[in-house]
């Protein structure tokens, strides 16, 4: 049985370590569009390659499992891992590009109007993070940025990656939201689903999912709609080509985004 392609096929270049910053290699950032500026530049400077890395950190994880490749019936971890990787496309790596992410912001605001400010106060859930960039993009708007992946490998990459972002921020004085990334199946079943320190899991938690989605199965799909069910009235889940069916969840907008793969289509939701 063929592996389903990773739609990004380049591996070049890697992520690069980054120096650390000296005091005034940049000027404290200072009003709202310019903070935007500089968070998107400091964005673009540690993510840049990550798309890439993230896809080999996935596929890294899928070799791993090659010599237990007949294993996919096996009462084992083992043997849930293989019939994960082998029976849904859930594993496929791409992200959406830094252009499109003003587009998911603008359309899942709270008020449905386009207006961003109650993002402040909010909280963002990124449910397959890959490697965190739209958890940083979306940490420039939000005050809270949470990113649960199932791969260690991925994880490791995004753990990473968002700690050199915040340093930066710190050490530039630009005020981004906290980002924290953690190991876990957002539907529950591969690890035990993750809860707050507050022992609220994640549906409970967010003001705004956001799932990758363009090739998860069916079942996952059903999940996800079971899930954002449980959130809270007003809240928001935006998925990338499938929609959400549930009879509590209304879609508001649908529309073109640019992801690494190409153009294809952004879904909101609003919980009623």
């Amino acid at each position: 049985e063929r592996l389903a392609p990773i739609r990004e096929t380049s591996l070049e270049p890697q992520v690069a370590p980054l120096e650390e910053d000296s005091p005034g290699d940049a000027p404290e950032c200072c009003g709202e569009s310019h903070r935007l500026r500089c968070g998107q530049h400091l964005v673009s400077e540690v993510y840049d390659g990550c798309c890439p890395a993230g896809a080999e950190a996935a596929m890294d994880a899928v070799r791993a499992l090659h010599p237990h490749w007949s294993e996919v019936n096996a009462n084992t971890e083992i043997g849930r891992w293989v019939r994960w990787v082998r029976c849904s496309n859930n594993w496929v790596y791409g992200e959406l590009s830094a252009e499109s992410f003003p587009l998911l912001l603008e359309r899942s605001a709270a008020d449905g109007g386009g207006s961003v400010e109650s993002c402040r106060r909010e909280t963002f859930v990124d449910l397959g993070c890959g490697s965190g960039k739209v958890l940083a993009l979306a940490s420039l708007h939000f005050s809270r940025c949470l990113g649960l992946e199932l791969q260690s490998e991925v994880r490791d990459l995004a753990g990473g990656l968002a700690e050199r972002f915040q340093q930066r921020a710190a050490s530039r004085g630009l005020a981004v939201g906290k980002v924290e990334v953690h190991r876990a199946d957002f539907l529950g079943k591969m690890t035990p689903q993750w809860r707050s320190a507050e022992g609220r899991p994640w549906w409970d938690v967010a003001d705004v999912a956001y799932a990758c989605s363009p090739k998860f199965c069916e079942d996952t799909m059903r999940g996800l709609a079971e899930c954002a069910a449980m959130m809270r009235s007003g809240s928001r889940f935006v998925t990338v080509r499938h929609a959400l069916s549930n009879e509590s969840i209304q879609v508001v907008w649908r529309g073109e985004a640019i992801f690494s793969w190409g153009k294809d289509e952004l879904i909101v939701h609003r919980k009623a």
